[in-house]
Parts: C-alpha cells; structure tokens; sequence
C-alpha cells in the first residue's frame, strides 16, 4: 500500500518535468519584433494589430534568436490579394551566419502551399516531378489566398513534415540540415505579407 501510494505521487512529478521541455514557445510576442533579425533591406518590418507585417523589394529573410534541433513550428500567414505571382515561406532549421541563410522553407504562395524547399540544399525536396499528382491531390483547394492560412511544420531527426490547414503536405527524410533557427520571408514581389501566432515547442 505505502508503496502504491510513493508512485502516486511521484507520477505526476516526472510526467510535469517531461513535459515542461516541451511547451509552446512563442516566437512573437504580439506586441514587438524583438527575437527577430531581418537579413539585409526591408521596407516594412512592423507590428500592427497583433501581426507581424513584412515588405521588401528583394529577395530577404528574417531569422528568429531561437534555435531547435527536433520540434513542431506553427504560424498563421495571410498574403496579399494584389500581386498573383507573390510568394513567402516559413525557414527553419536555418544556418549561416550572415546574408541568405541555407536550410528548409515551407512554401508560401498561390502555386506551391505547403512544398518544401531546400535553401542552398538542392531546392525543391517536395514534391519532386514523380510527386506532383500526389502533391495536387493533397493540396487541392486547401490555400485561401483571402484568408489566414495554418503552416506547421514537425521535424524529428531526418523526418520532416508539413501541414497546411491541418492536412498533411510534405511527408519526406532528409538530413542536410539538422539543426538550426526559424525564419519568414519575402521574395519581392510585392505586397506585406503578415503573420501572427507564431510559436514553436520541442519535440521527443
């Protein structure tokens, strides 16, 4: 009985410090930029109305402080209506430190939501051209340009896989990048993107 009662109460406590690794981190607080530093010229890095509001005439990213080897990242993007070719995406495990940071990017835009790309890593890692009928079934009418749309990414060892809307995407192993901090971007071509609800939490 003593001992049944011992485990009782112990229980709890280890199933508290598991758990407290991996709580979600907010990566913006709603509020400031802080935690974020934008690589290179930006017209418009901003807080407005609890979003991250990003513009730039060229090709930049904006790379967060935290950095995570296995985890679950999410955002909420929202882009905009005006400029058809515009195009974003969520980095993570980003590394380099100065300019173009290399590592993966979950696709943001009309054409390709939710593929990932390998920045300075082969590009286009999903889907490649024997995926594309797998990818179009998969991401049929899932992207509203005119709505908020979901991103979450989860990466445990060389497995890496995309959510857009809560609907798998990307489902792929690689391993040339393992490690590394999270990132927005913004290709250039015009209109702000913005962002909100960005958080991330480790991952067993």
């Amino acid at each position: 009985m003593k001992a049944t009662l011992i485990l009782f109460f112990i229980l709890p406590l280890f199933t508290q410090a598991e758990n407290k690794d991996n709580k979600w981190v907010p990566l913006f607080d709603g509020k400031t930029t802080d935690g974020w530093t934008p690589r290179g010229n930006v017209q418009k890095f901003e807080v407005l109305n609890g979003e991250l509001h990003l513009l730039s005439k060229g090709n930049i990213w904006v790379l967060s402080d935290l950095e995570m080897k296995d985890f679950e990242v999410e955002c909420e993007v929202k882009i905009p209506l005006d400029y058809e070719k515009f195009n974003s995406g969520l980095g993570f495990r980003l590394t380099g430190k100065n300019g173009k940071p290399k590592g993966y990017q979950f696709e943001i835009d009309r054409y390709k939501p939710g593929a990932v790309y390998g920045i300075g890593l082969g590009g286009w890692l999903y889907p490649k051209k024997e995926q594309e009928a797998e990818y179009k079934v998969r991401s049929k009418n899932l992207f509203q340009a005119a709505e908020w749309n979901q991103a979450r990414v989860v990466c445990k060892g060389s497995s890496i896989k995309t959510f857009l809307n809560q609907k798998m995407i990307a489902e792929i192993k690689d391993n040339q990048s393992m490690s590394g901090c999270f990132g927005i971007q913004h290709h250039g071509k015009g209109g702000v993107v913005a962002f909100r609800n960005i958080r991330a939490r480790k991952v067993n």
